[in-house]
């Protein structure tokens, strides 16, 4: 684990997990996003696959701090909240991810940016964005927010890119803002997945359709929601090898 902010204060702080390549580097980077359960050992898992295949890839963490009072609130002030859940506390995820705003998260997200930018082992230039279900729409928005910084978005089954949410806090959905998008996407959902429509799927599409922007969405028959994570029931081995095999082939190509 590393802390994104050189000079962290009680206040504030961005701790993340950073992996490496071996050899001399630097490396092109990859970010990659955590879903409602946070970073957990699995997305760590995720950002050293990406290092054996060449890529710095850097995981931030969004539960650091408490958003309601992360801003306001000395460190032995702020009620203890759990970094990452466990599978068994849904709900409690749930309710975890229904906090953090996208104010928040924009503010994570470009720390983020930023880190990669001051480390040897990172190429200069645009990154990728890897992100899951939460962290698939933190991936759309940070391509949206950030055009200049992010050259490539894979977003796995990501739930409010085009609908709603309550941790817009008043702000346009991520779908709202892609005329601004200059990075190459890779949409992956699960046929069976519930808690996105298939109304919304086509409104995506649609929408980048529109906009003539650089997408390609693929829905897997057989895969429900959070197909790609090999420590949950729901994972589906032949979705998540092509979806993996078809994200590192977006990151080589555009970074």
């Amino acid at each position: 684990m590393v802390d994104m902010e050189s000079n962290t204060t009680l206040v504030q702080c961005y701790p993340a997990h950073e992996a490496v390549p071996e050899g001399p580097g630097p490396f092109p980077p990859v970010l990659v996003l955590h879903d409602r359960f946070g970073l957990t050992p699995h997305f760590k898992g995720i950002a050293n696959r990406l290092a054996a295949e060449g890529f710095y890839a850097l995981a931030p963490s969004f539960y650091a701090t408490p958003s309601s009072v992360a801003d306001v609130a000395p460190e032995f002030l702020r009620p203890a909240v759990p970094a990452h859940f466990d599978y068994t506390r849904e709900e409690e995820a749930e309710a975890r991810a229904g906090i953090l705003s996208d104010g928040r998260a924009e503010e994570i997200l470009r720390q983020a940016l930023d880190y990669l930018a001051l480390r040897a082992a990172s190429r200069n230039g645009p990154c990728g964005v890897l992100g899951f279900s939460m962290g698939a729409r933190l991936a759309f928005l940070a391509a949206c927010r950030f055009p200049a910084d992010v050259r490539a978005a894979a977003c796995f089954y990501g739930k409010g890119i085009g609908s709603a949410t309550a941790t817009q806090l008043g702000r346009p959905r991520p779908l709202d803002l892609a005329e601004s998008l200059q990075a190459s996407l890779l949409l992956f959902y699960g046929q069976l997945d519930t808690t996105i429509s298939r109304k919304e799927r086509a409104l995506v599409e649609r929408r980048l359709s529109l906009l003539a922007k650089d997408f390609r969405v693929e829905v897997f028959r057989d895969a429900g929601e959070d197909f790609f994570c090999d420590e949950r029931d729901t994972h589906r081995i032949h979705a998540s090898k092509v979806a993996w095999e078809e994200t590192l082939a977006l990151f080589r190509r555009c970074l």
